[in-house]
């Protein structure tokens, strides 16, 4: 029986940029940075308590936009918070770009959903828990 994600894929193109963004601004903890041999890196992170770790893929700039554009730009994932003002608040503060304030979610009733962008550009939703 399968009991929870391990892993989830956000495609990267500078590995060391992501994972100062998700440890620093976002607060995740680096769980695994290997080589693996040419040149390349296994990049694990996870927000403190998380089952799930994110694997930072290096993909070539030219494919994550390609990437983006079959799959639009929210394919970077969306993380849980207790306080969606609050957390807007702190990472705005971290200098983090809120590109949506908080607001509700259309899609799901008596949800609350903001956005924000790392330094590449990539969006990523936050939500609160349990809504």
């Amino acid at each position: 029986m399968i009991t929870n994600s391990r892993l989830a894929l956000l495609c990267v193109p500078d590995q060391e940029r992501a994972a100062k963004f998700l440890t620093g601004a976002l607060g995740c903890e680096l769980v695994v940075d290997v080589p693996v041999g040419d040149g390349r890196r296994w990049v694990e992170v996870r927000p403190p308590g998380a089952r799930t770790c994110l694997v930072l893929a290096a993909v070539d700039k030219n494919v994550l936009e390609a990437l983006h554009a079959q799959a639009g730009r929210m394919a970077h994932g969306w993380f849980d918070c207790d306080d969606l003002d609050a957390t807007c608040a702190d990472l705005r503060a971290k200098g983090v770009r809120i590109v949506v304030e908080p607001e509700p979610a259309r899609w799901r009733e008596g949800s609350r959903w903001a956005q924000i962008a790392d330094p590449d550009g990539n969006l990523y939703g936050l939500t609160e828990r349990g809504r």
